[in-house]
């Protein structure tokens, strides 16, 4: 590692708590300092090239650097570089919410905009409870599938289910519950797993507001895959007891998967 390598290593451990680390790991194991980053490449200060293989934890779809989104946002800088939305509107949202809309699985009229995955699986969270709240139900729980993972927050470490995440926050968490996910990618692990969930909505149905999942994939829980069958029959299964799904698309949405959205493929709507 050259001299710029290391200063930068250095003098960022002596600043920077790093996100899902433990610091002491890079004590061995150093950190690799970025210079600039080009398509699927990042560059260090000697120009070695890295894959950037998990899009930057999965967000960086379209590649770094990439020239039309990066004249755009030049050209929105010089116009506008934020404004409230309580009480204020402008042009690229309305123009992003249009198109959003229209590439999400139709009954998807509207759109929240979040800033960060946590964020938008605790509004899809407390959309449900406060849903259901008007209509005078009282649902405390959520439900997600067991080997889970939906964010770092309060509510969305709350329906995750990799305890390595969460255990040391338990005493601060919200009431949720887990059913077991599919196995593996075949269609009877998808009927199987649709018993056990049936068996808990049969019990507890009327206190459960939504059941959440990541479709067809779990980033997390080691990149488990299961059929699209089960998210078919589950959408089913959750309209009997009025329950709503939530379809936590942070890493598989936008194409990702084959389709736009890979509830696509089970042909519902979320």
């Amino acid at each position: 590692m050259n001299h710029k390598n290391t200063q930068l290593a250095t003098e960022d451990l002596k600043h920077i708590w790093h996100p899902c680390t433990q610091m002491k790991d890079h004590e061995t194991l150093p950190l690799i300092p970025i210079k600039h980053g080009k398509g699927v490449y990042l560059y260090d200060f000697e120009e070695q090239p890295y894959i950037d293989a998990i899009s930057s934890w999965w967000v960086n779809i379209f590649g770094h650097v990439n020239e039309h989104i990066s004249s755009r946002v030049k050209e929105q800088l010089d116009t506008l570089e934020h404004v409230l939305l309580a009480g204020f509107t402008h042009k690229p949202a309305v123009n992003l919410a249009e198109k959003l809309v229209n590439l999400t699985p139709k009954g998807l009229n509207k759109v929240f905009f979040a800033d960060n995955g946590s964020s938008a699986v605790e509004v899809a969270l407390k959309m449900s409870f406060h849903y259901h709240k008007n209509l005078g139900e009282e649902r405390p729980l959520f439900l997600s599938l067991s080997n889970s993972y939906h964010g770092e927050t309060i509510g969305a470490l709350s329906v995750g289910d990799v305890e390595l995440y969460k255990e040391t926050y338990a005493p601060l968490l919200i009431s949720s519950i887990q059913t077991p996910v599919p196995k593996d990618q075949s269609i009877e692990s998808a009927k199987e797993a649709i018993i056990e969930l049936k068996k808990i909505l049969a019990d507890r149905g009327s206190e459960i507001s939504a059941l959440i999942i990541e479709p067809l994939v779990q980033g997390a829980g080691n990149m488990h895959m299961y059929h699209p069958l089960y998210i078919t029959l589950a959408k089913e299964v959750c309209h009997e007891h009025g329950v709503h799904l939530i379809a936590d698309e942070i890493m598989t949405g936008f194409g990702r998967t084959g389709t736009m959205f890979a509830c696509e493929q089970a042909n519902i709507t979320p």
